[in-house]
């Protein structure tokens, strides 16, 4: 039986898949290694990576302000260094995009100073009003398509990024 985190990746490139995104973004990261060359080998979304979230948060906003869609895909510890450009510009401007974030920290983790930063993000971006959606052990693995999907929805209805933060380190197989 394939391991959570290697049915986690297929899901969530099945949701990439079917938000028809123009762009994806990523920080290279070898947690979600399977997603990111997947990308890098198919013809149906230009990939690339970036060298800093920040980076990434503006990149993203000049595809989506010149009308094509950008998914941006990185490390939740990579929020510290993007939370500014994300509020004080895409937020602030009402710049769709998706970013995707990986959880650090929790079930799996074998680092732990990324608990430190990784534990209260969630409270972090409530406080910074960043509309975030959670995804883990608890919601089962044929939901996570659908919600990576209705995300790029919602941050195209709502015209703002929008964050889905998924956990593949550790989970139950399902």
């Amino acid at each position: 039986m394939p391991a959570f985190q290697d049915l986690a990746c297929e899901e969530i490139i099945k949701g990439i898949e079917e938000t028809e995104a123009d762009y994806l973004l990523n920080l290279p990261c070898s947690t979600i290694g399977k997603v990111i060359e997947h990308f890098e080998n198919s013809d149906k979304i230009t990939s690339f990576p970036i060298s800093r979230e920040e980076d990434g948060v503006g990149i993203a906003s000049g595809i989506s302000l010149g009308g094509q869609f950008p998914i941006m895909l990185i490390q939740d510890t990579g929020i510290g260094n993007s939370i500014l450009a994300i509020t004080t510009f895409a937020q602030a401007y009402h710049v769709p995009m998706l970013i995707l974030v990986t959880r650090r920290g929790g079930f799996g983790e074998i680092n732990s100073a990324v608990n430190l930063f990784s534990e209260p993000l969630p409270d972090i971006l409530d406080a910074a009003r960043v509309k975030t959606f959670k995804l883990d052990y608890r919601v089962p693995l044929k939901e996570w398509s659908t919600a990576i999907k209705q995300g790029a929805k919602y941050a195209k209805d709502t015209h703002r990024p929008i964050i889905v933060m998924f956990n593949i380190k550790g989970g139950a197989e399902q």
